[in-house]
């Protein structure tokens, strides 16, 4: 009598892929700690340092901003992750199974297509700005606009992962609607 494996040994290479984007995950959300804490650090201060002694921190706003946007890039992977984004799922509910997940295939496509674009403008954008300078903290440019292929790729990692699990049948095709609370 053989034994049946509940879930074979996984390939090395197979456990390295799901090491890699679990340290991946838990960076990504280090980071997007960290942006949101220096974004209310540096605009308390500021709020202090203007109505408390009538002074203003040079750059603090151009630095909240910079940490909102990619505070923002960022987050939209994490949120792919977390099947936080609006999806209009009415005909995809209405079709059978094997429908809705062939039909998920053209909108990977053009989700991941879109991704690409970003990506390629957000390094055309960063050879733009390494020429220049922001006005309050006097970096180069390149170095905020990093964060639109960085959050570009993040996205389109996750968008990847969500729509190939939904195609395989390894997750359910629609989130069921509504806001999750789990």
């Amino acid at each position: 009598m053989t034994e049946v494996l509940a879930h074979p040994p996984a390939l090395p290479l197979l456990r390295f892929a799901r090491g890699a984007l679990a340290r991946l995950r838990r960076a990504v959300d280090g980071v997007l700690i960290l942006l949101l804490t220096a974004m209310i650090v540096i605009v308390l201060a500021q709020v202090v340092a203007r109505y408390g002694f009538n002074r203003s921190i040079a750059g603090a706003d151009e630095a909240a901003t910079f940490a909102q946007i990619w505070m923002v890039l960022l987050g939209a992977g994490y949120a792919m992750r977390q099947r936080l984004h609006v999806s209009i799922e009415l005909v995809v509910e209405r079709l059978p199974v094997l429908a809705a997940r062939l039909l998920l295939i053209p909108v990977a496509g053009l989700c991941l297509w879109f991704l690409w674009v970003v990506f390629q403008g957000g390094l055309l954008l960063m050879q733009v700005g390494a020429w220049q300078t922001s006005p309050g903290l006097q970096v180069p440019m390149d170095i905020p606009y990093a964060m639109i292929p960085a959050g570009a790729a993040y996205f389109a990692l996750e968008a990847a992962l969500a729509f190939g699990a939904a195609i395989l049948g390894l997750e359910k095709v629609t989130t069921g609607g509504g806001v999750r609370v789990d």
